[in-house]
C-alpha cells in the first residue's frame, strides 16, 4: 500500500510532465514572438511610419535614471539580439539540458526549474498568475492601475523591449548584486565578483566549500535586499513623471520581488528574460494580431502561462507541505 509520501511524489511528476509541456509550448510561442517583433518594427506599415525616429531612453544604476537619445529602431534591433543571444544561452544551461531530457525520454523526471530556460518560464508565468491576483483585488476595491499612452504600435514595442536590459541592471543586478556584496566579508576573496554579479547564490554554491556555505546567512543577506529592491522597483512606476496610476506600484512590487528571486537564486539572465517575457513576448504577439492577422495566438499563449503558473502554484504547495509533513511522521520516535 502506497503511503501519503509515495501518491505525493507521483502527484508532483504528474505536476511536472503536464507542466513541461506547458513551458514547451510557451518556449514555440516566445520563439516565434522573436520573428515577428522585427517585422512589426522594420517590415510592416506600422514599423515604416517610425523609420528615422528618435526617442528618449533611460538606464538605471542603483535605482537612479539616466537618459539618453537614440534612434528608436536602431536601439531595438540591438536589444533585440541580446535578447536572443539570452533565450539561446538559457536554453542550454542549467543543471537539466531540454535536449538530454528529449534524447532520452526522460521527460516526465524533469524538474520544470533545473533549465534555466524553463526556470525563466515557470517564474514567469507565476509572477502572471500573482500580479493577476494583485490586479483582480485591487480593480475590486476601485484602485487603479492606468494605461500606456496612446501611439503608433511599433514605437511603443520598440519602447517597452528596452525595459528588460535598463531595469535589471539598474534594480537587480544593482541595487541586489551590489549591496550583496558588502555583507560576504570573508567569502569575497573566495569568489570572482563578475561571476558573482552575474549569478549570486549559484556562485557562492559552487566556489565555497560546504562547511563555509550558510544557507541561512545567504537568506538573511538576500531576502531583505530582494524585498527593498521590488519595493523601490513599484515606487519607480508611479513617478511624477509615469503613466501609472497608484495600483501599478504594488503589481511592479511584487513582478520586481519574483525578479529578484530569479536574479539572486538563477542569475541576471533569467530575471532579463523573465522581465523581457512581460514586456516584449506577450505585447509581440497582441500587436501581430490586432493590426495584421488575428490567428488566435495570443488568446492560447495568455490561458497557457495562467494554466502553468496555476499548476506549479500547486506543485509546489504539495511539495512543501504534503512531503514535508510525511518526512516528519518519518523521523519522530
Amino acid at each position: 500500500m502506497e503511503t501519503g509520501g509515495e501518491k505525493a511524489v507521483k502527484a508532483i511528476k504528474a505536476f511536472n510532465l503536464v507542466a513541461i509541456l506547458l513551458i514547451c509550448f510557451v518556449a514555440l510561442t516566445m520563439a516565434i514572438s522573436f520573428v515577428l517583433g522585427p517585422y512589426i518594427v522594420f517590415n510592416s506599415s506600422i514599423g515604416k511610419e517610425i523609420v528615422g525616429k528618435s526617442s528618449d531612453f533611460y538606464i538605471f544604476f542603483i535605482g537612479l535614471a539616466f537618459s539618453f537619445k537614440s534612434n528608436i529602431q536602431s536601439l531595438f534591433i540591438s536589444e533585440w539580439v541580446i535578447y536572443l543571444s539570452i533565450f539561446t544561452i538559457l536554453a542550454v544551461t542549467g543543471k537539466g539540458q531540454v535536449s538530454k531530457f528529449l534524447r532520452e525520454k526522460r521527460v516526465s523526471m524533469a524538474d520544470p526549474f533545473s533549465n534555466n530556460l524553463m526556470a525563466a518560464i515557470s517564474i514567469f508565468s507565476i509572477t502572471v498568475v500573482i500580479v493577476l491576483v494583485v490586479d483582480w483585488i485591487q480593480y475590486n476595491v476601485g484602485i487603479e492601475t492606468g494605461n500606456l499612452p496612446e501611439m503608433n504600435p511599433a514605437e511603443l514595442l520598440c519602447i517597452i523591449s528596452h525595459a528588460p536590459l535598463a531595469e535589471e541592471i539598474g534594480f537587480r543586478l544593482s541595487l541586489i548584486g551590489l549591496f550583496s556584496i558588502v555583507f560576504l566579508k570573508g567569502w569575497r576573496k573566495k569568489i570572482s565578483l563578475i561571476d558573482y554579479l552575474i549569478s549570486p547564490i549559484p556562485t557562492l554554491r559552487s566556489r565555497l566549500k560546504d562547511t563555509e556555505y550558510d544557507e541561512k546567512r545567504v537568506h538573511a543577506i538576500f531576502l531583505p535586499l530582494i524585498l527593498a529592491s521590488g519595493t523601490i522597483f513599484g515606487l519607480a512606476h508611479i513617478m511624477p513623471s509615469s503613466v501609472w496610476e497608484v495600483g501599478k506600484a504594488t503589481e511592479a512590487a511584487f513582478a520586481g520581488i519574483m525578479l529578484g528571486i530569479a536574479y539572486s537564486y538563477y542569475n541576471i539572465g533569467v530575471a532579463i528574460l523573465i522581465h523581457w517575457a512581460f514586456n516584449y513576448y506577450s505585447n509581440t504577439l497582441y500587436i501581430f494580431e490586432e493590426n495584421f492577422v488575428n490567428i488566435g495566438l495570443s488568446n492560447i499563449m495568455d490561458t497557457t502561462i495562467v494554466l502553468l503558473g496555476s499548476i506549479l502554484i500547486l506543485r509546489t504547495i504539495l511539495a512543501s507541505t504534503i512531503l514535508k509533513k510525511e518526512r516528519t511522521k518519518e523521523f519522530i520516535f
